[in-house]
């Protein structure tokens, strides 16, 4: 018999700990353990894999596609398998083919009174997802705090900061883009 769980710990194991959300900030990439399902027969484990540039997601890729190859290799009984989807890439090979649009969120912000602070973003974005569909879309500030936590919030204050800066952008791109 061969127990899933232990096969799936030691793939846990396998990746580099110091390469996860919590010990990584900036533009360092990372392994995200996001869920996992597991009994004796059958474990699945979902991660996020994240890199600032293609060279480095490519590489972090080729080292679980690695760890699978190890630990097949070591198994006597059963096997591992590895699926990648890729869902996107970072935004900013998109955004960066169109740095209008960061000056345009950056004005809108100034005129709300709010000072921009431009800062790597790491995590899954709708505007990463609408930029690689052709619409390309920086990530503006929602007022929001601890993201992606069972702690996360935003207050009333800054939903209305949120709208005042989205009404001031879309008045700003339709005056820019007026015929």
């Amino acid at each position: 018999m061969v127990n899933s769980m232990y096969l799936a710990a030691q793939f846990i194991q396998m990746m580099p700990a110091q390469e996860t959300p919590e010990h990584t900030e900036g533009y360092q990439g990372f392994y995200h353990l996001k869920s996992a399902k597991m009994s004796v027969a059958r474990s699945q484990l979902d991660y996020l894999i994240r890199d600032f540039d293609l060279a480095g997601f490519a590489d972090r890729k080729a080292l679980m596609q690695q760890k699978v190859a190890e630990l097949n290799r070591q198994l006597n009984k059963g096997h591992i398998e590895l699926d990648i989807i890729d869902s996107y890439a970072n935004m900013k090979e998109k955004i960066a083919e169109h740095p209008h649009i960061i000056e345009l969120a950056k004005s809108a912000m100034q005129a709300c009174g709010i000072e921009p602070m431009i800062k790597p973003i790491r995590g899954g974005t709708d505007g990463a997802r609408l930029s690689f569909m052709g619409l390309p879309c920086p990530n503006i500030f929602t007022g929001g705090y601890n993201f992606h936590g069972i702690h996360e919030f935003i207050t009333i204050e800054g939903m209305e900061q949120a709208v005042r800066v989205i009404m001031k952008l879309a008045e700003k791109t339709a005056r820019q883009y007026a015929l």
